[in-house]
Order: structure tokens, then C-alpha cells, then sequence
């Protein structure tokens, strides 16, 4: 029996497992915010104890928001290194729990589909890669590479606390990586994406006269909220952020107006300040400074036409205010590899596609390591929305494609690196 017929045989034996994880990790609260991943990172690396992977690293920036690395393999600086990687938060459950047909944090199978919180975004995915290491672990005691699964916090909070700091902070390196986020729109497996939109997010502020309300026809008053609603309604008809043209994003930019809003006091005060939020889902080759550009020449518009409007735009700090998107060229070896695995277990290989969200693999994209952004199991419109599911047969996919993934990459020879 090959390495990857042995691989395949012990994660099709260990499915009931495979499953079991993922329902403990659902069960396991981990919502950003408030933001505190501690109690599913007990449950994480209690079960990668047991089923024998011991190395194992926590890096956190604060205490309550630990990122766990999981080493395999060979550590010899002549071995490529790839990475695996998925987040352990996910959103809060938030307004959406009279909608929900089951407890959100009570995992639920039903009609092949497992539901819960985090199911599909991606408490699944994690569990997959888990085994897939364990399988390569066990199948392959003389791995020619090392392997690191990484488990990151605070994705859905921005990344300050998880991906950026691993990247930027911590000196997380490898030669590739594949963040496993869902790659499905209208069904799994719909592609795999070596591009992701990044995204921008400003408030656009608006000052006024802050005054008694009772006085507000008979003094000279500017209300804010009013201002406001014009320049939004202006930038939803008006506003132009240039993009150049990319073959895996023929839809281009999204603009999301309006995404938060804040107008006035309270009754009996006449507004002095109002904002809205703006997110921009960019696509590569577009910079910060660039947006800045285009939405202050829309705002230097308005103000020539409107002397009392004073309007600015503010940046959210960064990595919120913007990340950046994330792309790999699509025949590196790390596409090639997963191509290849998909193609093996799926029986067809998934086109290459942008995915519309930003993904932690902006940050590793930034250091150097050659990343795909997305190719995970289920479906993104689930993601952030009651009755999350993932197809239980996608789990046991996804194990098996994200291990013969490494093993494809650790036996292309374009990474036979020289020893220092």
C-alpha cells in the first residue's frame, strides 16, 4: 500500500471521529467579538494530543486570544514547509437566534448536514486539516517537509490579534500556505481561489451645529444628520474608485455604503455630528492611498458645491482601515499541488476563481509566503448566517484533499532548497 493509499484508508476509518471534533468544536463558544478563543484551544489541543501530534507552539499577543501552531514532519532548512491554516472564532450568533431552526451551539446532523455555529466558517475546515495531519503523521514518520497546521484567532475581528501578528510579530514563515476558508458560493467545491479581494473600511464624518432643538429655525444651524444622508445619498449614485482589470475578478470592486450609521444625541438636541461606514472590497493592484484618492475628490466635489458642508474621511486603523488582497501566481507549486488533489478526490479539478472576501492570507501573502487565500469545504453564503451548514460528506472530502495537497507539494522537486 503507497503512503497516500495508507493516508486514505486511515481517514476513511476515522470519519465518525472526523465528525465528532467537528461537533465538539461547534459546541465550543469562540465568538468575535468579545473575542476570547482560550476555551476552544483547550479543546484543540487536548484532541491533537491524543491523536499524537505533540508539537505544539501557543503564540499569543494577549492571553485570551492564543493562536496555536501544530509542527509534523522534518524541520531540516533544506525541506519546504507548508502551512494549513483556518480560524478558531467565529461571529457571534447576534440578532439572528430567533432564526436559527436549532440551537446555534448545539451541533445538529440532519439530512447529511451538520448545523451550528462556525459549521461552514469554519470550525468544519479546522477539523479536517486536523486529521489530514494526523493521517500524514501516521502514514508518513519520515515526512520529506514539515507541515504546520495553524489555527489563528481573531479573523473575524481583523486579524490584529491572529494572522497579522503570526505574520508580522511572531515571524511565522513557511514556503506556502492554504488558508482552508469555504470556496463555494452555490455549491461546495465550486472553485479553488488563488486570489482574494482585500478590503478598505473608512467612516465618512460629518460636523454640524449641535444646538437646543427648540432653536433650530429661529438661529443659524447646520444639521448633521441631513448632510449626511445627502453625501450618502450622493456617493451611492456618484462615487468612482478606479480598479485595473484582473481575469479572476471580472466583476471588480464591491462598495458597501452605509454599513454603519451614527446621527445626533437625543431628543431635544439638534444634531452636531453624524458618520456612516464604508467598506470597499478591493482587488489586486489597487492601494490604499489610491481609494483615498478617489473618495477625496468625490468629497472635494461636494464641498465646492455645499460651502457649509464639512465632511471628512477617516481610516479606520489598520489592519481594518485596509487589507490588502492576496494573490498567487496560479501555477505555483502550492496550486499545482491542490489542483492535483482535488482533481483526485473530487474527480474534477475546480476552475480558478477570486473569492469575493479577504481572507487571513493577506497577512502571510505580505512576508513572503506564497498563499492560497481560499480552497476550503462549503458554502460562503452560510457564513454569518443563522442555520449555518456544512455537508458532512464535505468534511471527510476536505481531510482527504488537504493531505494528499501536502504530500503532492512536498514531492515537487522546484522546492529541493540548498542547505546553509
Amino acid at each position: 500500500m503507497s503512503g497516500a493509499d495508507e493516508i486514505l484508508t486511515l481517514l476513511e476509518s476515522w470519519q465518525d471521529d472526523l465528525l465528532e471534533f467537528a461537533c465538539r468544536l461547534i459546541a465550543t463558544p469562540s465568538p468575535t467579538p468579545p473575542g476570547d478563543e482560550r476555551q476552544v484551544v483547550r479543546v484543540l489541543v487536548d484532541h491533537l494530543r491524543e491523536l499524537g501530534l505533540n508539537d505544539i507552539n501557543i503564540a499569543a499577543m494577549k492571553p485570551e486570544r492564543p493562536n496555536v501552531i501544530c509542527r509534523i514532519g522534518s524541520q531540516e532548512k533544506s525541506s519546504p514547509t507548508l502551512i494549513l491554516n483556518g480560524h478558531i472564532d467565529t461571529k457571534p450568533v447576534g440578532n439572528t437566534a430567533d432564526q436559527w431552526d436549532t440551537d446555534p451551539l448545539e451541533p445538529t446532523i440532519r439530512d447529511g448536514r451538520l448545523y451550528g455555529l462556525g459549521a461552514t466558517d469554519m470550525k468544519g475546515a479546522v477539523a479536517a486539516f486536523v486529521y489530514a495531519g494526523a493521517a500524514i503523521a501516521r502514514a508518513f514518520p519520515d515526512l520529506p517537509g514539515e507541515l504546520l497546521l495553524v489555527f489563528s484567532a481573531d479573523e473575524e475581528g481583523g486579524s490584529t490579534y491572529g494572522g497579522k501578528y503570526l505574520a508580522h510579530d511572531y515571524g511565522l514563515r513557511a514556503d506556502a500556505a492554504i488558508v482552508c476558508e469555504p470556496t463555494g458560493i452555490t455549491r461546495p467545491w465550486e472553485f479553488i481561489a488563488p486570489v482574494a479581494r482585500g478590503i478598505s473600511c473608512f467612516k465618512i464624518k460629518v460636523k454640524g451645529t449641535q444646538m437646543h432643538s427648540s432653536l433650530s429655525d429661529q438661529l443659524p444651524s447646520i444639521n448633521a444628520s441631513v448632510k449626511m444622508a445627502g453625501v450618502l445619498e450622493r456617493m451611492s449614485r456618484e462615487l468612482e474608485i478606479q480598479a485595473p482589470p484582473h481575469p479572476l475578478c471580472p466583476d471588480g470592486i464591491t462598495v458597501n455604503l452605509g454599513v454603519m450609521l451614527h446621527g445626533g444625541v437625543t431628543y431635544g438636541v439638534y444634531p452636531g455630528y453624524a458618520e456612516f461606514a464604508v467598506d470597499v472590497r478591493t482587488i489586486p493592484g489597487m492601494t490604499q492611498a489610491g481609494v483615498e484618492r478617489d473618495v477625496e475628490a468625490f468629497l472635494d466635489k461636494l464641498r465646492k458645491e455645499d460651502p457649509q458642508l464639512d465632511v471628512q474621511l477617516a481610516f479606520e486603523p489598520l489592519p481594518v482601515g485596509w487589507t490588502p488582497p492576496c494573490e498567487v501566481p496560479a501555477d505555483a507549486p502550492v496550486v499545482r499541488a491542490a489542483q492535483a488533489a482535488a482533481g483526485q478526490v473530487l474527480g474534477t479539478v475546480p476552475p480558478l476563481r477570486a473569492l469575493p472576501a479577504v481572507t487571513d492570507g493577506a497577512h502571510f501573502a505580505a512576508v513572503g509566503i506564497d498563499t492560497i487565500p481560499a480552497f476550503g469545504p462549503g458554502l460562503l453564503p452560510l457564513a454569518h448566517s443563522a442555520n449555518e451548514y456544512i455537508d458532512v460528506e464535505n468534511l471527510g472530502q476536505a481531510a482527504q484533499i488537504y493531505a494528499l495537497t501536502a504530500l503532492n507539494f512536498f514531492k515537487d522537486t522546484r522546492w529541493q532548497k540548498p542547505k546553509d
